[in-house]
């Protein structure tokens, strides 16, 4: 893999998200289980048939909480499932353990997608990005790994670094550049034929899964899922960038 890595002129490594480490402490306590409920269950029995009932249920009981936890545990570890592998670099990524690993330069990611679901009012957040290379190809990064929002947070801010500085020339150039139902132009910003010129942009936000462009009069709100816009990050930093050269900063 630094092979590999050296090849593509990556740089040094950083560090290796492995979803494989969630599916092998899986099998651990799978283990642990299995031998638990061959103990108990034949304790059970053999307390049930000596007339000692309450130590032969409780043992029973055991048994069967043990061997319902290990079919939820092997159901969602996904023991047959392809587990990905990502090796940071300090100039890139490489993706394996779903095919043939493939490096990447942080030039060669064109755009990042940001999905968060939180179970409950107090669960935790499952993360999701969603990395597009160049040539259409997706590579999916989930809970699956290991600290996923860390990784997904620096290839974010790398992808952004990128991606804004182009797409800020093009609409000072009078193009109009497209994120996801977003579009973007030298006159403002628009969605679904609705657009808000720069100098009624107040704010672009993207927040609780949500971006949004507010204005000054607070009438016109452009929004849209996040999850459904890809480089998110990057359409929130160009608009700052392309306000604060108008008659009204986004603040």
């Amino acid at each position: 893999m630094l092979e590999r890595a050296a090849a593509h002129g990556l740089g040094v490594p950083v560090r290796v998200f492995d979803a494989r480490t969630g599916r092998r402490r899986a099998v651990g306590w799978l283990v642990l289980l299995g031998l638990a409920v061959l103990v108990l269950a034949p304790a059970a029995a053999l307390y049930l048939r000596s007339g000692r009932f309450w130590i032969g249920l409780l043992a029973a009981s055991l048994a069967v909480a043990y061997l319902a936890l290990a079919v939820r545990i092997a159901l969602r570890a996904g023991l047959r499932e392809r587990m990905p592998v990502v090796y940071l670099f300090g100039g890139g990524l490489v993706y394996a353990g779903t095919g043939r690993a493939v490096a990447y330069h942080w030039d060669d990611l064109s755009a990042v997608t940001v999905a968060g679901v939180r179970t409950g009012a107090r669960g935790r957040t499952r993360w999701r990005f969603t990395v597009t290379a160049e040539g259409g190809r997706d590579l999916p990064l989930d809970d699956r790994l290991p600290d996923v929002r860390r990784l997904g947070e620096v290839v974010v801010a790398e992808v952004t670094a990128r991606v804004v500085p182009r797409l800020a020339a093009a609409v000072r150039g009078g193009e109009t550049v497209r994120l996801g139902t977003f579009e973007v132009g030298p006159e403002g910003v628009a969605k679904d034929g609705q657009q808000v010129p720069w100098p009624a942009v107040r704010h672009v936000s993207m927040m609780n899964g949500l971006v949004r462009v507010e204005t000054i009069d607070g009438g016109r709100e452009l929004t849209a899922l996040a999850a459904q816009t890809p480089n998110a990050v990057a359409l929130v930093e160009l608009c700052a960038r392309l306000a604060a050269v108008r008659d009204r900063p986004v603040h």
